[in-house]
């Protein structure tokens, strides 16, 4: 069982770029991808956290928050498509709120160990998209002023939608033509090869991205982690790297 992000406290996760692994993804215009996979979103979809470019320096020190935030998007979110957050809003677990097309207000008591977010839906509205979001970001940039989305739920007019809270599972990857907030399908993540490129189309959308293999991240009993970028696999591998 892994624990919740609101009950581990802050994660810090150290990574770890040598010269030969910058020199790579520069080289290729890649960055690093970070994912907090669960809950899981909607439609067999996984929210990509934030992207990152690599450091200047040997490492980078990634900050993950552990209070809550709920977002409401800007129009609806199709696959490998990316969220526009409207608005965001800091919520606490275990309590319900609502949305009445303008703003997130305080709604009592709700179920425990999630969010839950009622729609008073004005007249002519449509179903929205809400989420989860989290504030993650380089220590050495500064917390960034608003959150980042880690998954995205429909919400229609006039229900409720409960979220549970997100455990400490974090997938840490390199990519290319990627976004922070981008959604892809879940299929597309796999630990099993060492590089994979996907190529997504349907009506309206087309779009080709390339992913490595993802790493889930093996947090200690102190909310830590270190992990390095191994240009042989092309690929994060726990720990610092070998001396």
């Amino acid at each position: 069982m892994f624990a919740l992000i609101s009950q581990a406290g802050t994660l810090q996760l150290t990574l770890y770029l040598d010269t030969d692994a910058r020199r790579f993804l520069n080289a290729n215009n890649q960055s690093i991808v970070i994912a907090v996979p669960n809950p899981a979103s909607e439609a067999n979809n996984t929210v990509i956290a934030i992207t990152l470019p690599p450091p200047i320096g040997d490492s980078m020190n990634l900050v993950i928050e552990q209070d809550a935030n709920l977002y409401i998007a800007n129009g609806t979110v199709a696959s490998v498509e990316v969220i526009n957050m409207g608005m965001t809003s800091p919520v606490a677990y275990g309590n319900s709120y609502v949305f009445n097309g303008v703003q997130i207000n305080g709604n009592g008591k709700g179920k425990d160990g999630s969010i839950g977010i009622y729609y008073d839906a004005p007249p002519d509205s449509q179903a929205l998209i809400t989420g989860l979001a989290l504030y993650i970001y380089d220590s050495a940039s500064g917390k960034p002023d608003t959150p980042s989305a880690l998954n995205l739920f429909t919400l229609n007019r006039f229900q409720t939608r409960y979220i549970s809270q997100p455990t400490a599972v974090v997938w840490a990857l390199v990519g290319s033509d990627i976004s922070s907030g981008s959604v892809l399908p879940t299929s597309v993540f796999t630990p099993l090869f060492a590089y994979s490129s996907y190529s997504y189309a349907s009506v309206g959308v087309s779009s080709t991205f390339q992913l490595s293999r993802y790493l889930q991240v093996p947090f200690d009993a102190q909310n830590q982690a270190g992990i390095h970028f191994d240009t042989s696999i092309n690929a994060f591998s726990p720990g610092p790297y070998p001396k």
